[in-house]
């Protein structure tokens, strides 16, 4: 069993399995004309054995990574390196 915090503490949870329906990109603008795009893919699902939330339901806790892209305007960029003679 995974160990997990949850409301502040470790506990143990059990993992459960779940496969990808769809993860969609987010965009973003932003003021100095960079396009962002961001999307938040789940590496594991975890639930709390005797924890549920206020509706009844079973507490599940989420690990996951972000993965960004970042479209720049070439002002913004680095300089390129001058060729060396």
């Amino acid at each position: 069993m995974p160990k997990v915090n949850y409301q502040g503490k470790e506990v143990e949870g059990i993992d459960v399995g779940f496969k990808v329906n769809r993860e969609e990109w987010n965009e973003y603008q932003l003021a100095d004309g960079t396009e962002l795009r961001m999307r938040l893919i789940v590496t594991e699902i975890v639930t709390v054995p005797g924890e549920f939330d206020a509706e009844g339901n079973p507490v599940y806790i989420a690990k996951s990574q972000n993965m960004m892209v970042a479209r720049c305007p070439d002002h913004l960029k680095r300089p390129e390196a001058e060729p060396e003679a």
